[in-house]
């Protein structure tokens, strides 16, 4: 009988989870894993951030409508609701809340007790690195040590002229890391990652204002749906 694996993620925001491991989660539900996922911030100023609306929607109701598309994507992954922890730390704070966000997480990984974590690969992201540096910093300290994987969001094919990432930052994609085929996954994935239409979309909702472009467009999206997830095994 195959060993039933806990699998921790950990990630900054709700659509990190579907773009870097939508499909590897679905494998791990295949096998009969127990899935967690913890999202560090309520994402309310992506809109503030990348487009300057701070109307229609406002922030408060961008982290609302987040929440709610994020809950019906996971349910299309397969994900359990009462394994998923929302840390609420403000979008965009998670430097400047570390201590906070760190003690939250050590509490979560001690009551799930994880055998295999994923995470963010530091990155152009303020908010991708610094829950990149709080896992660093718990696994230091974890024994036995649990199977950890980073995945990689903003690449520099993904990252020019993305006022909320700082290109300084971005990463070259490191020659070990390991593509894993989800091409039997990709459906389901891209379901649930068009449940995030707050993200994808120009127009997501009716009483929301139309933007000039979505927060995430048509490249960045194929290039998460072209049936392959880049994992680093960290040792």
């Amino acid at each position: 009988m195959l060993k039933r694996n806990k699998v921790g993620i950990f990630v900054a925001h709700e659509d990190d989870v579907i773009l870097g491991v939508g499909g590897i989660i679905i494998q791990h539900l295949e096998k009969q894993d127990d899935v967690y996922i913890t999202v560090c911030t309520d994402g309310r100023n992506s809109h503030k951030a990348v487009l300057d609306i701070k109307e229609n929607p406002t922030p408060a109701e961008v982290a609302e409508t987040r929440r709610k598309e994020f809950n019906r994507a996971t349910k299309i992954l397969g994900c359990k609701r009462e394994n998923i922890f929302y840390l609420n730390t403000e979008d965009g704070t998670v430097r400047n809340n570390a201590d906070i966000v760190r003690k939250q997480i050590k509490e979560i990984i001690t009551k799930i007790n994880p055998d295999i974590i994923y995470f963010h690969y530091s990155d152009a992201h303020p908010d991708h690195r610094a829950v990149s540096e709080i896992i660093k910093n718990i696994l230091n300290y974890m024994e036995p040590f649990p199977q950890a994987y980073q995945f990689f969001i903003w690449t520099k094919k993904l990252s020019k002229d993305r006022p909320e990432v700082d290109e300084k930052n971005i990463p070259e994609i490191p020659k070990d890391a390991i593509e894993v085929n989800i091409r039997s996954e990709l459906e389901t994935k891209r379901k649930a990652l068009y449940e995030m239409r707050s993200q994808i979309l120009t127009h997501p909702y009716k009483n929301w204002q139309i933007q000039s472009k979505p927060i995430l467009d048509k490249n960045f999206v194929d290039y998460f749906l072209r049936g392959e997830e880049i994992i680093l095994r960290l040792k």
